[in-house]
């Protein structure tokens, strides 16, 4: 991702909260900033072990000197529920609006590099952004394919 991402640029990962250690590494060693963290609250539990599992996160990263937004967003946003009818870990395109609207301008291009069933190419599409995908899954290329279909464009 570092390589491919324009200096100045930000990238948001998700990740799992038991292999933080190996993403920061990971962040750190392709030379990305982390400049801030999301909490995504969701109003149900993904799942119950120890803790309820309520929530999602993700870490805001840099590639080198970045403008600061025009307008901050929240770091924690609300998650509506998908019910993970089109991928076992589907994002609502409402939660990842804001994300691609602050941290990216009309017409530029947003890769998403596990696409699954494409919530972040529908929302850069929506806000006049250029998009790349990328599944590995067959089954999940078709789905994000069958959701942008209006557009003309495919999923890569």
């Amino acid at each position: 991702m570092h390589r491919v991402l324009k200096p100045g640029g930000f990238m948001v990962s998700f990740y799992g909260w038991n292999k933080v250690d190996l993403f920061v590494n990971a962040w750190r060693e392709a030379d990305f900033r982390i400049v801030g963290h999301l909490v995504f609250r969701k109003r149900y539990a993904s799942s119950a072990r120890f803790l309820r599992y309520e929530h999602e996160q993700a870490y805001l990263l840099a590639k080198g000197d970045v403008a600061l937004p025009e307008k901050a967003i929240a770091d924690v946003i609300d998650f509506p529920y998908t019910c993970n009818r089109l991928h076992p870990t589907q994002k609502p395109v409402e939660a990842l609006k804001p994300l691609v609207e602050t941290f990216s301008n009309p017409s530029d291009l947003v890769l998403d590099p596990f696409c699954g069933s494409g919530s972040t190419l529908l929302a850069a599409r929506d806000l006049g952004r250029d998009f790349l995908g990328i599944e590995l899954s067959r089954e999940h290329h078709r789905t994000a394919s069958e959701r942008l279909a209006d557009t003309g464009r495919a999923v890569a």
